[in-house]
């Protein structure tokens, strides 16, 4: 008969009878499940205790993986990050990596650091696009940064990185110094990186932290793919309901910080409704999306953090769903997965040799911080 598990909805939880039960058991133990695909009905995503499995590295962002073949045997390669480095580990599968060192740059590294976010294979080429952060560039003395997301290429399988530079830049008029956010005075960063289904244009949902003009906010950005080895000012912004690319700045002899290009600030998707400069009590600020295609639900699935105090304290993990990476307004509105938890909410798919963090099927692991302790189901009741 077919597998099906009975939602409690007062709860969010699973009501699991004896044979559904048994069926779970089988999945933690072999880890590798396809559930049918699912076309109509609304998809929901819910949790499931699992044995406690972690990323062999320290992890403060979304870590991205790939599968390529090395050798002639699959392998993958996850990326974890933390302060500003990135880490490789390397196995057959998601159960037996083995840390294989640090990224290297053959060019000078992006000062402020990199914490590599999401990678993409192209031939024999692969694209990551990191999170970088500039500290006493603006706002000196603060003890805050001011984020930007960049682009390398690795032509070696992510042992050395050639940097393409920054990417998506907020402008220095935008910088809010008296913010009362702990960490950034603005800018943007804590993104996925999604090519999409035509390979015409990379799609980047990301986390925006400019606080002028109630602009703080999950939001979106693409990039024709034919630009991705000089992505500089190729980068257009979702503004106002459409891509709008960025001006060129005029060159000056003068220091300054002003990026390059004049990119306009983005229109949210997912605004803040309690910003942390509005002065209000409370935070209330949804940010660091983590995007994959789902192949039960034959659609693009968002995972979210909320942060609900000046600290950034975790209010939850929320989940969004869009049949469209080009259709930025047509995500849905943000559900409770679970409340609490930790940072960077993630999946990793479970299919040998094709999930990762940016493919999964019904049924894949719930990773927080690098750590995980469930399963994550998909489903359309």
């Amino acid at each position: 008969m077919p597998f099906r598990l009975r939602f409690d909805l007062r709860r969010g939880q699973p009501a699991l009878g004896v044979t559904a039960a048994a069926v779970v058991l089988v999945m933690l133990a072999s880890d590798a499940v396809r559930l049918a695909a699912q076309t109509t009905g609304e998809p929901y995503a819910a949790l499931l205790p699992a044995s406690t499995l972690e990323f062999p590295s320290e992890t403060d962002s979304n870590s991205p993986a790939v599968w390529e073949i090395v050798d002639g045997s699959w392998t993958m390669s996850l990326f974890n990050s933390v302060s500003g480095w990135a880490e490789i580990s390397r196995g057959p599968s998601l159960r037996s990596l083995a840390r294989h060192g640090g990224v290297r740059f053959t060019t000078a590294a992006p000062h402020g650091g990199t914490w590599f976010e999401s990678v993409i294979l192209d031939a024999d080429s692969w694209y990551g696009f990191y999170h970088n952060e500039r500290e006493d560039i603006v706002c000196p003395g603060s003890g805050k940064v001011w984020p930007r997301i960049g682009a390398a290429r690795s032509d070696d399988r992510g042992v050395t990185w050639t940097d393409l530079g920054p990417v998506i830049e907020t402008p220095v008029s935008a910088v809010n110094c008296a913010t009362n956010n702990d960490y950034f005075v603005g800018g943007a960063g804590d993104f996925s990186v999604m090519l999409g289904p035509a390979r015409n244009y990379a799609y980047i949902y990301y986390s925006q932290y400019d606080e002028v003009g109630d602009r703080v906010g999950v939001s979106a950005a693409r990039m024709a793919w034919a630009d991705r080895d000089q992505p500089a000012g190729r980068v257009d912004i979702w503004h106002d309901g459409a891509w709008v690319p960025p001006g060129e700045v005029a060159v000056s002899d003068e220091p300054s910080a002003e990026p390059a290009w004049d990119y306009p600030l983005a229109t949210p998707i997912f605004r803040s409704t309690n910003r942390w400069d509005d002065d209000r009590a409370g935070v209330d600020v949804l940010w660091g999306p983590s995007i994959h295609w789902n192949t039960a639900l034959e659609t693009y699935v968002m995972l979210l953090n909320r942060a609900v105090s000046n600290a950034w304290e975790q209010g939850g993990v929320y989940v969004s769903f869009n049949d469209r990476l080009d259709a930025p307004d047509a995500w849905s509105a943000p559900a409770l997965v679970t409340r609490g938890g930790s940072w960077y909410p993630q999946v990793i798919g479970l299919d040998p040799t094709l999930g990762t963090d940016k493919y999964a099927g019904g049924i894949a692991r719930f990773f927080m911080t690098g750590k995980s302790e469930h399963l994550i189901v998909f489903g359309r009741r």
